[in-house]
């Protein structure tokens, strides 16, 4: 039996481009760089986006003082290192390293790689195979074109001497040899899939959300309203040599530019004045009714949060603390913040091992210990006291003689309990 979905279809596509010898991510060959953008403007995807990367850093290495390790030239420490790629492990499941060795076969520097730079070599095309394009405007921002000659291809990781030996020689030298960039991707000879690649549709969404209410603010929350007026004829624009073609003036009317002036969030609520001569030239303004948008809107945007959220596998405590009830506030962050740790305790053990590999061929013993584990965020809340007093203080409040309708209205507004959870409560204190 065979089953067949056509509303399914892959979420990238991987095509060989022989113009650079790369393999497409995707077919405009910019999925990070869309996906970059998406999230930029998702508010929800960001803080998630952040919180992930913030727990796979966590609070650095065990081995104190190992952080401050210099790894190049330029001063790259493995604190900064590791910061960069959790960043990027956080959001493309990813990340790249450049590698340079010396005379030695000893790795001599270690550079940090945007994941969003990296391509794949076509491994149909020999001179490209096993090897890794990088280049700083894949999604054609800066130009309008790829320049082939600014792609820099590099040489997949491979710490054995003859590997090395044979990659110098066939780049003619040392003086020629560009490096190794080791590529951590979860896939297998694949793209890898952003970590909320299942709900990006929603980042759209809610980017389109906040452009709505932007829009809604820089017109002063006028109604829609239909502009009747007598048409006017254009006339002939004789202001400029004649072209062989005849044009017309289209400049704004006075009154035009009047109603331009009177919307906007600083203009709203305005008087304007309009001149006309006889009735028959007095314009007429029309409202029409539109749906009402606030309900949808608000229901919409807390739909796309509650996804986004879950694409990204954060809890919600995490991103929304605020809308906790303050007695739980702190019991929740806590159980929150060590179920993230649990979540992310597999990428921390990945980039742990991906440091041991790596400077176990550097050409100094910057870890004489051989400890490259990472020390989760602690599941500590300082919120934690505050929460004990409060709840002392709510007990006092509940004991007291004051009036339901006064407990009610202070633990709604003083502790932010919802309003039927304030009404349970100060009911109970009765019984």
């Amino acid at each position: 039996m065979k089953t067949y979905l056509p509303q399914i279809e892959r979420r990238i596509l991987v095509r060989p481009n022989q113009t650079f010898g790369i393999l497409n991510f995707d077919l405009d060959n910019a999925y990070p760089q869309r996906m970059l953008e998406l999230v930029a403007g998702s508010p929800t995807a960001k803080d998630c986006w952040n919180k992930r990367a913030k727990f796979i850093a966590g609070n650095g290495f065990e081995e104190k003082d190992l952080g401050k390790q210099v790894i190049n030239q330029k001063g790259l420490t493995l604190a900064k290192l590791l910061k960069a790629i959790a960043t990027d492990k956080a959001l493309f499941s990813g990340f790249g390293i450049h590698i340079n060795y010396n005379a030695n076969y000893k790795i001599a520097s270690v550079n940090y790689v945007k994941f969003e730079d990296i391509r794949m070599g076509d491994t149909d095309c020999p001179d490209t195979a096993d090897k890794f394009a990088l280049y700083a405007d894949w999604g054609r921002k800066t130009w309008k074109n790829i320049m082939r000659s600014k792609i820099l291809f590099l040489d997949k990781y491979n710490p054995d001497p003859e590997a090395i030996k044979q990659q110098v020689a066939a780049a003619g030298g040392w003086q020629n040899y560009k490096g190794q960039l080791y590529y951590f991707n979860p896939e297998v000879d694949d793209y890898p899939l952003i970590e909320a690649d299942s709900v990006w549709e929603d980042f759209e969404t809610e980017a389109g959300i906040k452009i709505f209410n932007n829009r809604e603010v820089t017109t002063g929350f006028l109604p829609s309203t239909m502009l009747f007026m007598q048409s006017r004829r254009e006339e002939a624009d004789n202001s400029k040599p004649d072209s062989g073609e005849q044009t017309f003036s289209n400049q704004p009317s006075q009154l035009e530019k009047d109603l331009g002036a009177f919307q906007g969030a600083k203009s709203a609520q305005k008087i304007i004045v309009i001149e006309y001569e006889d009735e028959s030239q007095k314009p007429e303004f029309k409202p029409y009714a539109i749906q009402n948008n606030d309900k949808l809107f608000e229901t919409t945007e807390r739909s796309v949060e509650a996804r986004i959220i879950k694409g990204f596998s954060v809890p919600k405590e995490l991103i929304n603390a605020e809308k906790t009830s303050g007695l739980s506030n702190g019991g929740e962050k806590k159980e929150a913040i060590r179920e993230f740790n649990d979540n992310t305790a597999p990428d921390r053990l990945e980039i742990a091992e991906v440091f041991a590999e790596i400077f176990s061929h550097f050409y100094l013993d910057l870890n004489p210990s051989s400890n490259w584990n990472i020390v989760p965020v602690p599941a500590t809340v300082a919120d934690d006291n505050i929460g004990l007093v409060a709840g002392s203080n709510i007990n006092q409040l509940l004991l007291s003689n004051l009036a339901v309708a006064n407990k009610i209205a202070i633990l709604t507004y003083a502790y932010g309990f919802k309003r039927q959870e304030a009404e349970e409560m100060a009911s109970s204190s009765l019984s």
